[in-house]
C-alpha cells in the first residue's frame, strides 16, 4: 500500500522548494548616481591683477557623510534613500562645485582647491561649515551654512555670514531634489563673491 503525505506538508515542502527560485527571479533595481553641478554662467574674463581664491575646506555634518542621498521626513528624523547614491564624497563635490561657480563669476584669476601649499599665492580663502542641506518634510530643499573670506597671507576674517534659503524643488523626485541643491550652491557662491575684493 502507498504512503502519501499529509496535504499540509506537501505543501510546505513544494513552498520550501520554491522560495529560493522566487528569490533567485526577483532582482533589485540597479542604484543611481548624481553628481551637483555647476549652474553659474561664465563671466567676462579676469584682468591679469585678480585674485587668486582658495576653496576650502567645506565641512558637512556627519548625517550627510554618506555614499546615500539623506532627505528629511520630519525634523527629527531622516530618510536614507536606498538606491540613490552620491557619485563621489558630498563635502568632495561641494568643494568642487563652489570653486566652479565662484570661478564663474569672475573674481580671480586662478583658483585652488584646500588643501593647497604656499607656494600656490593664494590670496583669498574661502571657508564653508553647511549645518543642513537636504531635501524638508514639506519637499523644499533648505541650505543653510556659514562662510568666511579669509585674507590667507594674515589669516584676518574680512568677511563672514550665514547663508541660509529654501527652493521648491520641480517635483519630487532625487533628480530634482539634486539639481535645486546645485542651484542653492549657486545662489551662495554669488553671495560670497560680492565680498571678494
Amino acid at each position: 500500500m502507498r504512503q502519501t503525505l499529509p496535504m499540509h506538508i506537501r505543501a510546505g515542502v513544494l513552498l520550501f522548494l520554491i522560495a529560493p527560485l522566487m528569490a533567485a527571479c526577483s532582482t533589485a533595481a540597479p542604484d543611481r548616481y548624481y553628481l551637483l553641478s555647476a549652474t553659474l554662467n561664465p563671466a567676462a574674463p579676469v584682468a591679469e591683477q585678480g585674485s587668486v581664491i582658495g576653496i576650502g575646506p567645506v565641512t558637512i555634518p556627519s548625517h550627510l557623510d554618506r555614499s546615500m542621498i539623506v532627505t528629511r521626513s520630519s525634523s527629527n528624523r531622516l530618510e536614507v534613500n536606498a538606491g540613490h547614491r552620491w557619485a563621489e564624497p558630498l563635502d568632495e563635490n561641494i568643494n568642487r562645485i563652489l570653486l566652479e561657480n565662484i570661478d564663474h563669476t569672475g573674481k580671480a584669476v586662478r583658483m585652488e582647491t584646500f588643501p593647497w601649499t604656499s607656494r600656490d599665492g593664494v590670496d583669498w580663502q574661502i571657508v564653508v561649515d553647511i549645518d543642513q542641506f537636504e531635501r524638508q518634510a514639506d519637499g523644499k530643499v533648505l541650505l543653510a551654512a556659514r562662510w568666511k573670506l579669509v585674507a590667507f597671507e594674515s589669516g584676518d576674517i574680512t568677511a563672514s555670514n550665514r547663508y541660509e534659503k529654501v527652493v521648491d524643488p520641480k517635483n519630487t523626485n532625487v533628480e530634482s531634489t539634486v539639481s535645486a541643491m546645485s542651484d542653492l550652491l549657486a545662489d551662495m557662491s554669488v553671495d560670497i563673491a560680492k565680498y571678494i575684493p
